[in-house]
């Protein structure tokens, strides 16, 4: 289309659940072009966040990879 202006809209919401609500009203607009992008920092910083909480769980254990394995391959038991 030539000499169509378009215009392009920035919006962050940060609750998922509205984000989908205000998604699925805008994409029953037969005008309007939805491209979703989510935000990967947000994500990474719940996963180490996540992460934080089995800090540890391995702490004043002998836990060597070959004992892991010993325990992961044995059969019958």
């Amino acid at each position: 289309m030539v000499g169509v202006a378009m215009t392009s809209i920035k919006i962050t919401i940060k609750e998922d659940d509205k984000a989908r609500d205000l998604i699925r009203f805008l994409r029953d607009i037969d005008y309007i072009d939805i491209q979703v992008e989510h935000n990967a920092d947000a994500e990474d910083a719940n996963c180490i966040e996540a992460l934080g909480l089995i800090c540890g769980i391995w702490k004043d254990r002998d836990v060597t990879l070959q004992s892991i394995r010993k325990k992961a391959w044995v059969r019958g038991a």
